[in-house]
C-alpha cells in the first residue's frame, strides 16, 4: 500500500513538472521578445538567394507607379563597416544588373549598353553622413528590427496577428524622417520640403509564423511608398566561399563604361542646353495627359518657359507654385523627363494643383534639348519668337521671377 502511495505521489509530481514546463513553453512571447527571436534568426543568414517584387508609388497615387522584379544574391560582409553587405541584383523587368561589393557600386544597363561605376572611396562620398546605396532585403530588415528594439526616439510599435503572420507596425514621431542604410539615420529636411507636416516615417514588417522569418516590409514616407516582398529560395549560416567583386560583372565588349565623379570622365565644353542659347528652340509635338496634342508652334506669340521635370524630384515640386503664377502672364509647359506612366502624371498634376500643360516627354525632345541628360529641373526661357534666351538648372524659391526680371519680361 505504501509503495502504491509513493508511486502515485511520484506520478503527480511528474505531471506537475511537465505541466509547468509546457505552460512555460506555450507562454506567448511579448512583442519585443518575439522580435528578438526573429532578429536572431535573420542574423544567422550569411548568404541568401531570393526573388523580390518591389512596388513604388507616391502617397497620393491611386495605383503603383512602378513594379519591378529581381533575383538577388546577398552576402553578409563584415569588412564593409558602413553597410555590412555585398549583393548582386538582376532586375528582370528593367534589364539591369546592380552590384555592390562594399567599395564599388556598378549598374549594368542592357537597354543602352552602358556601365556606371560609383567608387564610394571618393572624397564626395566620404563627406556623406551615410552611404546612399539601398540595402538588400535582409540587411534592411535587420537594421529596421534593431531600431525597433533599441531606439530612444519617440515611436509607437504595435503587433498584430493573422492566421499566418505577425505584423509589426512602427510609427516614428520625430521632426526628421528615419531611413536605414546599414543602420538608422535621421535625414535632414531638405530646403524644398513644403512643410514640417510632410515629414513622417511609417514602417510595417510581416513575419511568417511557420519559419519565423520576415518576408515583406512597407515603407511610407511623404515622398514615396515602397512595398518589398521577398521569396527566399536558399540560405546558409556559413560565410560565402567566394566574395562578390563588382568589377567581375562589367561586360567585356560592347558596353560604354562611365566612372561617376572622375575628373577625366567629365565632359569638356558647353552642354547641349547651353549651346542652344540664342538659337530657335527645337520644335516638338507631344500629347498631354488627356491625350490631346500640344505643339511648341501653338505657343507662339508671347514668352514661353519650358520646364523639364520628373516625378519624385523635390526641387521640381517646389517650383510648381511659381510656375503656376508665371503661367498667368506667359506660356508655361512642363515636360516629364523620367518616363513615368500617364496615370501617375494625372495623379501628380492633381496633387500639385498644376494648371498649365504637363506633358509626357520622349527621347527625341530630351536629346534635342539636353542631349539625353535626365537631370532635372531644367528651365528654358524663350522669347515671343521662341528663340532661347536663357537656360538654368536647379531651383530655389524666386529664381524664375529673378530670371524673368533680368530678361525684361516684366
Amino acid at each position: 500500500m505504501r509503495k502504491k502511495n509513493i508511486l502515485w505521489a511520484a506520478l503527480m509530481m511528474t505531471a506537475i513538472v511537465v505541466g509547468t514546463t509546457c505552460a512555460s513553453c506555450n507562454r506567448e512571447l511579448t512583442q519585443e521578445e518575439y522580435l528578438k527571436k526573429v532578429l536572431a534568426n535573420v542574423e544567422k543568414i550569411k548568404v541568401a538567394e531570393y526573388e523580390t517584387t518591389e512596388k513604388v508609388k507616391a502617397p497620393y497615387e491611386k495605383k503603383w507607379n512602378r513594379i519591378r522584379q529581381g533575383k538577388v544574391t546577398e552576402h553578409d560582409n563584415p569588412a564593409d563597416t558602413i553597410l555590412g553587405f555585398s549583393c548582386v541584383e538582376d532586375v528582370k523587368t528593367e534589364k539591369m544588373v546592380l552590384v555592390y561589393d562594399g567599395t564599388l557600386a556598378i549598374t549594368v544597363d542592357d537597354n543602352d549598353k552602358t556601365v556606371t561605376v560609383k567608387d564610394f572611396q571618393d572624397k564626395r562620398s566620404k563627406s556623406f553622413p551615410h552611404r546612399p546605396y539601398w540595402p538588400p532585403f535582409f540587411n534592411y530588415v535587420k537594421s529596421l528590427m534593431r531600431y525597433m528594439l533599441t531606439t530612444t526616439d519617440s515611436i509607437q510599435l504595435v503587433r498584430e496577428e493573422t492566421e499566418e503572420d505577425y505584423i509589426y507596425k512602427l510609427s516614428i514621431y520625430e521632426d526628421q524622417q528615419v531611413e536605414f542604410f546599414g543602420r538608422d539615420y535621421k535625414v535632414p529636411r531638405p530646403s524644398f520640403s513644403l512643410s514640417e507636416e510632410d515629414e513622417y516615417s511609417f514602417y510595417t514588417l510581416w513575419i511568417r509564423k511557420t519559419d519565423e522569418m520576415p518576408y515583406r516590409y512597407l515603407r511610407e514616407m511623404s515622398h514615396q511608398v515602397q512595398d518589398i516582398t521577398c521569396h527566399l529560395t536558399s540560405w546558409s549560416d556559413q560565410p560565402a566561399k567566394e566574395p562578390i567583386v563588382a568589377t567581375d560583372y562589367i561586360p567585356e565588349d560592347g558596353y560604354e563604361v562611365h566612372f561617376v565623379g572622375r575628373e577625366e570622365q567629365k565632359k569638356k565644353g558647353p552642354s547641349v542646353a547651353e549651346l542652344l542659347v540664342g538659337k530657335p528652340a527645337p520644335d516638338w509635338t507631344l500629347k498631354d495627359i488627356d491625350g490631346k496634342e500640344v505643339s511648341l508652334k501653338s505657343l507662339r506669340g508671347k514668352p514661353t518657359i519650358i520646364n523639364l521635370t520628373g516625378l519624385g524630384c523635390g526641387p521640381c515640386a517646389f517650383s510648381y507654385p511659381e510656375l503656376v503664377e508665371m503661367s498667368k502672364r506667359f506660356n508655361v509647359v512642363s515636360i516629364e523627363a523620367w518616363g513615368n506612366k500617364v496615370q501617375s502624371l494625372i495623379d501628380y498634376v492633381e496633387h500639385h494643383r498644376i494648371t498649365y500643360p504637363f506633358l509626357p516627354g520622349n527621347d527625341e525632345v530630351l536629346n534635342a534639348y539636353v542631349g539625353g541628360n535626365r537631370g532635372v529641373p531644367v528651365f528654358f526661357y524663350l522669347d515671343a519668337d521662341h528663340r532661347i534666351q536663357k537656360v538654368t538648372r536647379g531651383y530655389n524659391k524666386g529664381t524664375i521671377a529673378k530670371v524673368v526680371k533680368e530678361l525684361g519680361w516684366e
